[in-house]
């Protein structure tokens, strides 16, 4: 199976904050072949709050050409790992991003109702990404946004 992932990375640290110019959206396609332990999740809503702020401020090189960090809600696709099987809900660290494919234990598996958002506060689409987080840093009272892809 061929998948095509869109990301969005950071590309370039922070002076001042933040500016579009700090990351990219960066399309990628890849065989999906998973190794001993891994899973792939297709995530269905990135949740931006604080956590995301906080990974910014970090100012560090070890995020450069990273995903941007975001808390998703997704389902299970395709599991080589005893803990997670196909269809199965989960919330984790799944970054902004359509997939994710990782053999860590960063997910919990939850009930599909388990998390609900007002749809007319939910914006569409990752490329929607920047908009959002400007929301997200310019107003206070906001502590959670809801991007869905």
């Amino acid at each position: 199976m061929e998948i095509n992932n869109r990301t969005v990375r950071i590309i370039q640290l922070p002076k001042v904050y933040p500016l579009r110019e700090m990351w990219m959206m960066r399309e990628e396609n890849f065989d999906l072949q998973l190794k001993e332990n891994e899973f792939i999740v297709k995530n269905e809503i990135i949740f931006l709050d604080d956590r995301t702020l906080e990974y910014l401020k970090k100012e560090s090189s070890k995020i450069l050409n990273k995903v941007m960090f975001a808390i998703t809600f997704g389902k299970v696709l395709e599991s080589r790992n005893v803990n997670y099987v196909k269809n199965d809900i989960v919330i984790g660290n799944g970054g902004v991003q359509d997939y994710c494919i990782t053999d860590e234990k960063k997910f919990n598996i939850v009930d599909n109702d388990s998390y609900s958002w007002d749809e007319d506060e939910c914006s569409i689409g990752i490329h929607n990404f920047h908009n959002v987080l400007m929301k997200l840093y310019n107003d206070k009272k906001k502590s959670k946004l809801v991007l869905k892809i």
